[in-house]
């Protein structure tokens, strides 16, 4: 788990539709993957005073699992388990210098080799790293072309050519089978990062049988996927499976709760949900309070044995009474560092938060800090504002630069200020 901790403004959310962009892309064409971001397209690239940028790049090293299945049920296994890919788009304009499209530039997929990876803790969870040194995609001498490469026992021929002029889409996006393992699995890992933005009035509604079952990021499809689950866990023992612990969690963040049930209406073949409080008193999703679907849509989540890849929750104190924070905090810590299920694909947490109290909660290694500074171009003599994210100050740690590193003091003092000078 961690945690992005810094005013507003200060870039938090940016990292977050970095992260949605690169998602999108591994799975649709440039236009359709913009469409699901804020704003125009060339409102995405960077704008200083300087004027605007024709490029924005993009670099994410991946950690894989071990082996994985593709849509089509073909096991394979993934030996470079870290990836590093890097993506370089074009903002394309016509003669009158209005921008007409945006396209693929360059595109790399490399494996990262023991001498080159930093993380102790990542070398000790894969001891044997692969000696391949070619890269899974990269652009070709002429710049005019990717080249797909297959990797493994099966591996032969001549690598995969495509056009790179003008390319609409990513070459990673074009993978979907097994042929390509690694990218595949990295293609997975970038299309399973999930964003919750829980919307209330979505999450309240009745869905019927043939909805989600995974839970979309408004939460309008709560009530499937809680039905869901109670099909897939329940027990003679535990006849609501895993809500019972979805139940049990709510009630220690609002103690009055005491069960959540979902109810089969087979006339209107529709699933609904309520909840359970002392004294007998049941309240149907309809009326149960906004804070209190925003905490029952976060704990679905948590509690969802098929939970994996990554998921980005903005402002997570949103809606919890200040001394249930730390509680709160602490299931999300354990979701990420607990596999739901043994051998079960790892589960990341990414928070956005602007909150004290959160910060408080936080270990000291989950703590990102986030603040715009001013910079100035030495040549141009221009200013232009940037983020930056600086990690915590290390015990034991008495030298350090402050661009990369932050005490805790300094941390909470960043959270009262809006702008840094640099």
């Amino acid at each position: 788990m961690t945690a992005i901790v810094g005013p507003n403004a200060s870039g938090k959310s940016n990292l977050f539709d970095a992260l949605r962009f690169l998602s999108l892309l591994a799975q649709h064409d440039i236009r359709t993957a913009m469409q699901g971001l804020r704003g125009e397209p060339e409102e995405l690239f960077r704008r200083t005073s300087a004027g605007l940028s024709k490029y924005m790049k993009f670099a994410v090293e991946v950690f894989l699992g071990e082996t994985g299945t593709d849509m089509f049920g073909t096991s394979f296994a993934t030996p470079a388990r870290r990836l590093r890919y890097e993506l370089k788009l074009v903002l394309l304009e016509k003669p009158d210098g209005l921008p007409r499209g945006v396209a693929v530039k360059e595109e790399k997929c490399v494996p990262l080799t023991r001498k080159g990876e930093r993380s102790k803790a990542i070398l000790d969870l894969n001891p044997s790293y692969t000696a391949r040194k070619s890269a899974f995609i990269e652009t070709d001498e002429t710049g005019e072309a990717l080249l797909v490469r297959q990797d493994g026992p099966k591996r032969h021929g001549s690598p995969k050519k495509l056009p790179i002029n003008e390319a609409s889409r990513t070459a990673l996006s074009t993978v979907t089978t097994a042929e390509f393992p690694h990218l595949y699995a990295l293609r997975d890992a970038l299309t399973g990062i999930r964003f919750l933005e829980i919307n209330p009035q979505a999450a309240r509604k009745a869905n019927d049988r043939f909805e989600d079952r995974v839970l979309k990021p408004d939460a309008s499809n709560l009530a499937a996927v809680l039905a869901h689950l109670k099909e897939k866990t329940a027990t003679g023992q535990r006849p609501d499976g895993v809500l019972s612990d979805i139940a049990a969690d709510l009630a220690s963040l609002i103690p009055s709760v005491t069960r959540l049930r979902v109810e089969n209406d087979p006339g209107q073949r529709q699933y609904s949900f309520n909840l359970e409080f002392v004294d007998d008193l049941t309240f149907s999703s309809r009326v149960i309070s906004d804070g209190t679907l925003r905490l029952l849509a976060l704990l679905t989540v948590l509690n969802d044995p098929d939970r994996r890849g990554t998921l980005c929750f903005e402002e997570p104190e949103n809606g919890v009474h200040e001394g249930r924070v730390p509680a709160l905090i602490d299931f999300l810590r354990e979701a990420a560092g607990t596999p739901a299920l043994p051998d079960s694909p790892s589960f990341q947490i990414l928070l956005n938060t602007h909150s004290p109290k959160v910060l408080h909660s936080l270990r000291d290694r989950e703590v990102v800090a986030s603040d715009s500074v001013y910079t100035i171009d030495p040549v141009a003599k221009l200013r232009a504002v940037r983020t930056r994210m600086r990690q915590y100050l290390p015990p034991g740690m008495s030298l350090f630069d402050p661009e990369t590193h932050l005490t805790r003091r300094e941390i909470e003092t960043l959270l009262q200020k809006t702008l840094a000078a640099a």
